[in-house]
């Protein structure tokens, strides 16, 4: 099949390989426009488009500011192509570009749909405590992840993955999931399955405040908190008027809590009493400092035992 394939982020890149690899014909790749990015605010071309230029430079990239452009949309229904994949796009795909392959367009999505629909998935689940996720391949319709379902597969959480770990692996896992979803619409041998609105879930982008730790919640929850937003945008708390991300930490087995919610012991290490338990501080990063363990900091920061985070 002549395949059009739309990503941006690093999510979809294993997925692309794999297409590339097989007897199907990627004909272009779309991707959001390069932006500014770094210290130095340097215009950086998006991860899949890098990718395609040290692979496959003959696969046209095409990165239109909006894909539902009339001109645009135009322009792709000239490459005749079967079957659109976009994984990680960035945007959303209108009814009328959805209309231009010949069979349909699918997306991965890194949960088992119907929950977690939205932008965050991976991170809500580690949020939630789920002991589960997966992949969902999806036939695409004008309404965020509510498409019929093509594939799914399940896979355990480990409890201990990062929101950037697990989606490592959920996109090599994905990657195999979306070759065998085009060899099933390539044979006319899919078998689509309507979502359950019911058990509909939602998952928010992650927004400064959900990456706020509350010392109130139990050093369980918080622990899961500094998974979930790692890499980005990173679990803080407010030490001396400045930012303190915490970038890893564990639960202090058996702990009872003895001082209030955020204040810190120093005896044992950097350890924080939370509204249930204790939390370890393994490592964080003061703002305008470089990440270090915690005791790297304590040797260069002055902590007081009894010291409040906020």
């Amino acid at each position: 099949m002549r395949i059009v394939f739309f990503g941006t982020g690093k999510f979809g890149i294993p997925s692309l390989e794999r297409l590339i690899q097989s007897n199907h014909e990627v004909i272009a790749v779309i991707s959001q426009p390069d932006r500014k990015k770094g210290r130095g605010m340097k215009i950086q071309p998006t991860p899949v488009k890098e990718f395609v230029w040290t692979m496959r430079p003959e696969i046209e990239v095409i990165q239109p500011e909006k894909a539902s452009e009339k001109g645009f949309i135009a322009h792709l229904a000239t490459m005749k192509a079967d079957l659109f994949v976009a994984i990680d796009y960035g945007q959303i795909l209108s009814g009328e570009l959805l209309e231009v392959p010949a069979r349909y367009c699918v997306n991965l999505h890194p949960s088992l749909l119907p929950r977690y629909r939205g932008p965050a998935p991976v991170a809500w689940a580690i949020l939630n405590g789920e002991r589960t996720t997966g992949n969902t391949v999806i036939r695409m319709n004008e309404r965020m992840d509510a498409g019929d379902i093509l594939l799914q597969k399940k896979m355990p959480l480990k409890g201990t993955e990062t929101r950037g770990e697990l989606l490592k692996r959920l996109s090599y896992e994905g990657a195999e999931l979306v070759l065998k979803a085009v060899e099933l619409i390539d044979s006319d041998a899919e078998n689509l399955v309507e979502q359950n609105e019911k058990a509909a879930t939602y998952a928010p982008k992650l927004s400064r405040e959900v990456a706020r730790i509350d010392w109130k919640d139990s050093a369980e929850d918080i622990e899961r908190k500094v998974r979930a937003m790692q890499p980005r945008p990173g679990a803080f708390a407010r030490i001396d008027r400045k930012t303190l991300k915490i970038i890893e930490a564990g639960v202090v087995e058996t702990a009872r809590t003895k001082g209030k919610p955020g204040t810190v012991e120093t005896t044992n290490g950097f350890i924080v009493n939370t509204g249930k338990g204790k939390l370890y501080v393994k490592k964080l990063q003061l703002e305008g400092k470089r990440p270090m363990t915690s005791e790297e900091f304590l040797r260069g920061f002055r902590v007081e035992g009894g010291t409040a985070l906020k």
